[in-house]
């Protein structure tokens, strides 16, 4: 009875919220409306007055009436705002529960826990927001003593109660009081459901482990580092939101970028930081920013990718290209090399004209190394081509004296100046062109220093991409590297908390191009060394990402269990995976996968069975995107995703047809994997491993024949 009495009380708590809740959607839309009719109002009297006369405002009179239509504009948008905050919380008020007694008090303060806070008419909280210091209690702490953060200082006490909440259809299902961070039951039912195209957010389902990580305030660099599905992305969204509440007087969403694997997956996790009540965050691809900075287009990551698991062709050059310049040796040369330019300049050669030296090294040395020392190499160059434009002009009227002269007794007057002007532009020509070869640089011309001490096939093969036009990707973001950090890109200063995804994939030169390019930004690392699948990279250690940004010792956030998959699914992931690697999945149990040899009919009976078992977003995953190419071109009624802005728009019922290079991150009710017959080595498990673990419900496997009896032969489960 107690339980049942309990339960009414608490019903009857969720429909006074709700009816608050009601007032203040009905409230804001009435303040809404009564804005924009003063809007129309002001506009209207204004056409009016300059119908009747034109000149009637003056410009005072027009930025006067600006100011005050922004004025209610500005109103309208936080009434509307307010009703929209209201609307999200309507049908699940909160989510959950703590009492709470400081030292010294004797009795327990109710502390109930929604998406955001909510006042009575009174002003007294009766939903607080998840992010506020006293939440982290739900989270972290178990009933008896405990303590949280608050800004004036750590606060002790006891927690009395820690209790969780199910609403559905706006109703309160039941409650489940836990001494864990969220009851497993509970849990597995939120999980069971089907996903959509946009990631969802978990302030529900927050584990101790993840909210360590998003309410972290004061490290430089964290690293979040699990398996798929541990909620690493999850974490950093939420930690966004976190600390926009945290610090609103600084930082705001145009402050925030999350660097993401592709556009597929910007879109995915858009709709997260609105479900919290936070503007969107910038969202773009290191590509996007590598060509930038460069100012030019540069080979796309995935095109890489499939040079790189050719057998053909320039795949062995392209694997040994990779494998020479991802690791920490190869950014300690381009570090060595930015130094060396920062003190010395370029090699400086005589500039001369007609054999003879017209300026001499020396004194382009001692040009560069006056200059004042907190300048960047970059504005070096600069003043001392202006100082030697200068020096160049005086020459030009001295030449054209000479030439004017000269040809004084064989040309007229106007044919006299154009023959002038051109023999001293041929004359100086060769001395422009020394003097820009050696104080213009670009990104390939630094790059071509650096690599003179590579291996000369790697030598040739970018003599032969720069005469071709073509930048490969692991040059693109060496190139990039020394671009900004000898000043000749400027950083964007703009950002100040940098979110990146899938760092895994990222070589260390492209996360030190980062910490440059971003200098005043805070960052958050986050990937699953598991799926470092580029061949040719060096097994991935997260312990050394805050070292590419300066900071060696940044913290690290391990998430170690995985909540997006079945059981069986997991179960798969493990046999798959190298040994001594395997997800601690939680226990959610499902349909056993199907593992089988490929054909063309399979797959499309797979992809029906799985449409007719309700599954909404369905993928099939290639290794290639030549793969991924081909079969969308023979599939009906899918999408291919390619990494390009048309991925924006794809519908959510479309199944969708990709690389798994192109799905890192992303989530689908139902996977397909095709893939073709390989030797199924550390770097190929990897990348099956990553393609499978996309699927939340339901997965097949359709292989050559020799994978699939390698996945038949290994161990049931790791």
């Amino acid at each position: 009875m107690d339980q049942i009495r309990e339960l009414t009380q608490e019903q009857a708590y969720t429909a006074r919220v709700q009816q608050l809740l009601l007032a203040l959607i009905e409230q804001a839309q009435v303040i809404s409306s009564d804005h924009l009719q003063s809007i129309h109002a002001i506009v209207a009297d204004a056409w009016e007055e300059l119908r009747v006369k034109p000149t009637a405002l003056s410009e005072e009179d027009l930025e006067q009436l600006s100011t005050e239509v922004d004025r209610f504009v500005v109103r309208r948008q936080f009434a509307d705002s307010l009703a929209e905050r209201s609307r999200r919380m309507l049908m699940n008020p909160f989510f959950a529960r703590v009492d709470f007694a400081e030292d010294g008090e004797a009795t327990p303060e109710k502390i109930v826990i929604g998406l955001y806070s909510l006042k009575d008419e009174k002003g007294a909280l009766l939903v607080h927001d998840w992010r506020a210091p006293v939440c982290s209690l739900y989270y972290d702490a178990m009933p008896g003593e405990a303590a949280y953060d608050s800004p004036s200082g750590r606060i002790h006490g006891n927690l009395a109660l820690k209790r969780q909440y199910r609403m559905e259809g706006g109703r309160l299902k039941y409650f489940v009081d836990t001494v864990l961070n969220i009851d497993d039951s509970m849990l597995l039912d939120i999980l069971s459901g089907a996903t959509s195209r946009h990631m969802r957010q978990i302030v529900a389902t927050i584990q101790a482990e993840q909210n360590a990580a998003i309410r972290q305030e004061d490290a430089r660099v964290v690293s979040v580092v699990g398996g798929a599905g541990s909620g690493k992305t999850s974490v950093a969204m939420h930690r966004a939101a976190y600390l926009m509440y945290r610090r609103r007087d600084l930082l705001d969403a145009s402050k925030i970028m999350i660097l993401s694997p592709s556009t597929a997956f910007s879109e995915y996790v858009s709709g997260v930081l609105p479900e919290l009540g936070e503007e969107n965050i910038r969202a773009r691809t290191l590509r996007e920013v590598v060509e930038g900075v460069l100012n030019k287009k540069v080979e796309k990551p995935y095109r890489q990718l499939d040079a790189l698991l050719s057998d053909a062709g320039d795949g062995e050059l392209r694997r040994a290209s990779v494998a020479w310049k991802s690791g920490a040796e190869f950014l300690g040369l381009l570090k060595r090399f930015a130094d060396d330019f920062t003190a010395y300049g370029p090699e400086f050669r005589d500039v001369r004209l007609d054999g003879k030296p017209l300026i001499r090294r020396d004194e382009l040395a001692r040009m560069y190394r006056g200059e004042l020392s907190l300048l960047t190499p970059a504005q070096k160059l600069m003043r001392m081509a202006a100082t030697l434009q200068t020096r160049l002009a005086g020459w030009e009227e001295r030449l054209y004296s000479q030439y004017e002269k000269s040809f004084s007794q064989r040309y007229g007057q106007r044919e006299l100046r154009q023959m002038s002007n051109m023999a001293v532009a041929q004359r100086l020509q060769p001395v422009r062109a020394q003097l820009r070869e050696q104080l213009e640089m670009t990104g390939s011309a630094l790059l071509r220093r650096v690599l003179r001490t590579a291996p000369k096939p790697l030598r040739d093969a970018y003599e032969e991409n720069l005469a071709a036009g073509l930048t490969w990707w692991e040059d693109a973001v060496a190139e990039a590297y020394l671009t900004v950090r000898l000043g000749f890109a400027a950083p964007d200063k703009t950002i100040y908390h940098l979110l990146v995804d899938e760092a895994q994939d990222y070589a260390d030169a492209a996360l030190a191009m980062l910490g440059a390019y971003y200098p005043n930004a805070r960052v958050t690392l986050l990937g699953d060394p598991k799926q470092r699948t580029t061949p040719g990279m060096e097994a991935c250690d997260p312990a050394r990402w805050g070292a590419c940004f300066g900071m060696p010792d940044a913290q690290l956030f391990p998430l170690t269990r995985c909540y997006r998959s079945t059981m069986p699914i997991a179960r798969l992931c493990n046999r798959i995976l190298p040994d001594g690697e395997a997800l601690e999945p939680f226990g959610r149990d499902g349909q056993p996968p199907l593992v089988a040899t490929y054909s063309e009919a399979l797959l499309r009976d797979t992809l029906d069975a799985f449409r007719a078992a309700g599954h909404k977003s369905i993928a099939v995953i290639t290794r290639s995107q030549s793969q991924a190419d081909s079969l969308s071109a023979r599939l009906e009624n899918v999408y291919r995703l390619d990494g390009g802005e048309a991925d924006l728009n794809y519908e959510s019922g479309d199944n969708v047809v990709a690389c798994y290079h192109l799905t890192k991150g992303m989530e689908f009710d139902a996977v397909v994997v095709v893939w073709p017959e390989v030797e199924l080595n550390d770097g190929e498990r990897r990348r099956l491993y990553t393609a499978a673990s996309r699927a939340l419900h339901a997965v097949a496997l359709l292989a050559g024949p020799g994978v699939v009896k390698a996945l038949e032969e290994a161990p049931a489960e790791n």
